[in-house]
């Protein structure tokens, strides 16, 4: 079963090789939204053939309109053979289609742009599926095509995630399950589980419901939205005996919202924040712009975009 949902990004302009934004009423005369609308128009069809992650892509229609402009890649992995099976007949006996070394198997992937006629902020609002994205193919060929401008897009994730991370942990029906904490084998001086050669070893530890440790926990976490300090000292929040947060490799936070499940790693950083589309079925143009269209908004407003009433791109299917 596909998992669908979307990524939120601050979207903004330079010139190459320099880290100054560029106002989004430039370049004159018609700004940046007519300068992206027209380069996405240009290399659209124009496919990509990316050797180090072995994806192939293509912008294949643009829809501009109000703020925003709807892209739509087609893209999908490639190299190696492969063969298509019917699932639903589930009959070993019946044929399959060879897929060869150099076929890559696409799949729609939509990103809505907002970019303001004034300011230099706008938003960037990626298509997910599962863990899948074509954020870094749409970023190559729309800053290929822009070269010539003297602009290049840029993205950042640092305030759009701890935003959507901030909302999602004051959820009342969010729940804090369980810690994982997580050793490989590493030099025999680290304290371990077991004397024995083990490749990896989880500790699972699932908490009580209103007990100071779950508390402990969302305090932690809450507190370390939005700012610089990113690892929380989990074993001992957890009063873990003989052991400290130096001996696990890997810490992981099980949530539970809607029954589902949700792990984040927090031993290097927050991850990437994905808002999760609740369906079984690709969604239409239309219905995908109004999935994302309360969260675009609410974004905008933490970037302190002054965005109007008809800012929102009308989607047709």
């Amino acid at each position: 079963m596909t998992a669908y949902g979307f990524k939120v990004m601050e979207l903004y302009a330079t010139p190459p090789r320099r880290d100054e934004r560029i106002s989004f009423t430039e370049p004159v005369p018609d700004g940046l939204l007519s300068c992206v609308t027209d380069t996405a128009n240009a290399v659209m069809m124009q496919g990509e053939r990316d050797d180090t992650r072995n994806v192939y892509s293509r912008i294949s229609d643009v829809q501009r309109s109000n703020w925003g402009l709807l892209i739509k890649m087609k893209g999908g992995t490639f190299g190696e053979p492969r063969e298509v099976f019917d699932v639903d007949m589930d009959d070993p006996e019946s044929p399959t289609r060879p897929i060869n070394r150099n076929d890559a198997v696409l799949s729609d992937f939509r990103t809505i742009a907002i970019i303001p006629p004034h300011g230099a902020a706008g938003i960037l609002i990626v298509e997910t599926r599962s863990r899948s994205h074509l954020t870094t193919q749409l970023m190559r060929a729309l800053n290929y095509g822009l070269q010539s401008e003297g602009l290049k897009l840029r993205i950042l994730r640092e305030t759009t995630d701890d935003f959507a991370w901030r909302n999602y942990l004051d959820q009342s029906d969010v729940d804090i399950k369980s810690i994982e904490l997580v050793q490989t084998t590493q030099s025999p001086d680290r304290t371990r589980f077991t004397e024995e050669n083990v490749k990896r070893a989880r500790l699972q530890l699932d908490v009580f419901d209103n007990s100071p440790v779950k508390r402990r926990v969302a305090q932690v976490l809450s507190g370390m939205v939005g700012t610089s300090v990113r690892r929380p000292q989990l074993a001992g929040i957890v009063g873990l005996a003989n052991f400290s947060d130096d001996d696990f490799d890997q810490q992981k936070i099980i949530f539970v919202k809607d029954g589902k499940e949700r792990k984040i790693e927090v031993t290097t950083g927050w991850p990437a924040f994905t808002y999760t589309i609740d369906t079984d079925e690709p969604l239409t143009d239309s219905e995908f712009a109004q999935e994302t269209r309360q969260v675009a908004g609410e974004t905008l407003r933490e970037l302190n975009v002054d965005f109007e009433r008809n800012y929102w791109p009308r989607i047709t299917d």
